[in-house]
């Protein structure tokens, strides 16, 4: 009977999952998308301008090879890949959507839009510094 219910779970899991990435319309997903903050690479900023106008516009393509521009120019810069995430998540490509957002929430601790995205959303938000001893702000160099 044990068995029985495991593999139910499985079943519904995978129902789930499928029914989520196998639909034609895309998966339900807030519509925020970020701008850089100031001070940011100038290049990253254009291209990150670029992809929030044709994400607006709806021109998920466009919108994504900007984001991916972003990226490359400032390979830090948090809300790019959030962006990029957004846009991959409206194609349809969930994990490597996900993967973006994990990178953007690994970027910008805190930040609770990003920690707010589709796969982390109700993950509670680590503050900007752990608080924990020997990680964070502490003076260990080697």
């Amino acid at each position: 009977m044990a068995f029985n219910m495991f593999r139910l779970r499985i079943a519904l899991v995978a129902v789930a999952l499928l029914g989520s990435a196998g639909c034609q319309s895309s998966p339900k997903i807030q519509q925020t998308v970020l701008p850089a903050p100031v001070g940011t690479n100038v290049a990253a900023v254009h291209h990150n301008d670029e992809g929030l106008l044709a994400y607006q516009q709806g021109q998920w393509e466009s919108a994504r090879q900007h984001f991916e521009a972003a990226i490359t120019a400032s390979p830090e810069l948090a809300e790019a890949h959030y962006n990029l995430g957004m846009v991959l998540y409206r194609l349809g490509a969930l994990s490597e959507g996900a993967a973006h957002f994990i990178k953007a929430a690994n970027l910008a601790p805190g930040d609770k839009i990003i920690w707010n995205s589709p796969p982390l959303a109700g993950v509670s938000v680590p503050e900007k510094e752990s608080k924990m001893p020997g990680h964070g702000g502490g003076g260990h160099s080697h």
